[in-house]
């Protein structure tokens, strides 16, 4: 039997549901950091008793165009947390996606689902991960969805938004809603060859995310070279058939239990690390010399807002974070005194600043601040020229 001739209607899905027909593949996704899976998205296929697989594409717009959809999700749920917790006895640091609609969380029933999953099995609800697509948030525009998707995302389940780059107002959403992953729209990705538009679309995604400190997947993945280019740039996740196919769990462990290793260690992290740094250091300049050096006789105080701790700011979250993947390259290992000694440096300014210290010693300590941050800077272009080769 042919899937393309199978006539799918509504009973015969009713049907297919009731008998355990529906089952959860997996798609790997890579880390581009480390180069080794970092978990995958759960992905619905109907397989006939002959074997058949019926795609996604045959029978999802029938169950959402007739209001099924929420209850597949529902009745597919216990599944898929049985099949997590398989996965993460395997490797308890994968994250496992699925994805589900706004609409899926107008009533209670599904947030419900989730917390009692995760409370009645014990495992660590950041291993389970929830895709949306802007469409459908736009489409529900209900606060109470909010309010349920921030309650699971406060019990440390992540969020992420499905289709990045498709929507009418994308940035605007992810400022109000509590995602803490994107997803790249395969066809962007896949325009990236021919067209450059798509190219700087993708950059500017990914250098985005970074300053809001969220991680950013790429799916869609079908050469190397567009692998390598995304691992370049800085991307922190790649999931697509040049690395795996959708596979069925018995598969998926396989694969898992291999322990393949792609290329990793994006040098476009370093780069992102480096101008994360010139921006921490122009604001607190320009918030200092602002307020010891104004003459305009306002009487509007200059508020300080350049982070000070040095594990708080941009490049220190990278230093304690990702970038401890780099660790062992003497650059590296060499940032985190420097980098410290900034942020001290940067703390006796605006305390200087607040006091209204003579200009002569706001200027020596911003020399020093200068040398300090050429130092850093040098040991991480001298990291991004030891990680390439």
């Amino acid at each position: 039997m042919n899937e393309d001739s199978k006539t799918i209607t509504l009973p015969a899905l009713e049907s297919a549901l009731a008998n355990d027909r529906l089952v959860y593949y997996y798609q790997p996704k890579i880390s581009l950091v480390t180069g080794k899976p970092s978990g995958a998205e759960a992905l619905l296929r109907w397989v006939e008793p002959d074997g058949t697989i019926i795609p996604p594409a045959a029978f999802i717009p029938l169950a959402e165009e007739a209001g099924f959809i929420t209850h597949i999700a529902r009745a597919m749920f216990p599944k898929l947390i049985a099949d997590l917790l398989i996965i993460n006895d395997v490797n308890d640091s994968l994250v496992v996606s699925f994805n589900l609609t706004a609409q899926d969380f107008e009533s209670s029933e599904m947030t419900d689902l989730i917390r009692g999953a995760i409370l009645s099995s014990q495992f660590d609800p950041a291993r389970l991960q929830i895709e949306l697509t802007e469409a459908s948030i736009i489409d529900s525009g209900k606060p109470v969805v909010r309010e349920r998707l921030q309650n699971l995302v406060d019990m440390g389940v992540t969020l992420a938004m499905d289709d990045f780059g498709t929507g009418y107002s994308s940035i605007d959403t992810l400022s109000q809603w509590p995602f803490k992953v994107i997803k790249l729209d395969r066809d962007m990705i896949r325009r990236m060859n021919d067209c450059p538009k798509s190219t700087a679309i993708v950059q500017s995604s990914i250098r985005m995310a970074h300053a809001l400190g969220i991680s950013i997947i790429a799916e869609g993945i079908e050469t190397s070279e567009i692998y390598d280019f995304l691992m370049q740039e800085g991307c922190t996740e790649a999931q697509g058939y040049w690395m795996a196919k959708p596979l069925p769990m018995a598969e998926f462990l396989g694969f898992i239990k291999k322990d393949q290793r792609w290329s990793g260690l994006p040098v476009g992290l370093i780069h992102i690390a480096q101008l994360d740094h010139i921006h921490w250091r122009k604001t607190i300049i320009d918030q200092v010399v602002n307020r010891s050096f104004d003459n305009s006789g306002s009487s509007q105080v200059q508020r300080f807002t350049a982070e000070l701790d040095h594990t708080k700011c941009r490049l220190g979250r990278w230093i304690f974070g990702l970038g401890k993947e780099f660790k062992g390259h003497e650059a590296f290992d060499q940032l985190e005194e420097p980098h410290h000694r900034l942020h001290e440096i940067g703390k006796e300014l605006v305390a200087a600043a607040e006091r209204n210290a003579p200009h002569a010693e706001m200027a020596v300590l911003l020399r020093e601040l200068t040398r300090t941050s050429s130092l850093l800077l040098s040991l991480l272009q001298e990291l991004e020229n030891q990680a390439a080769f």
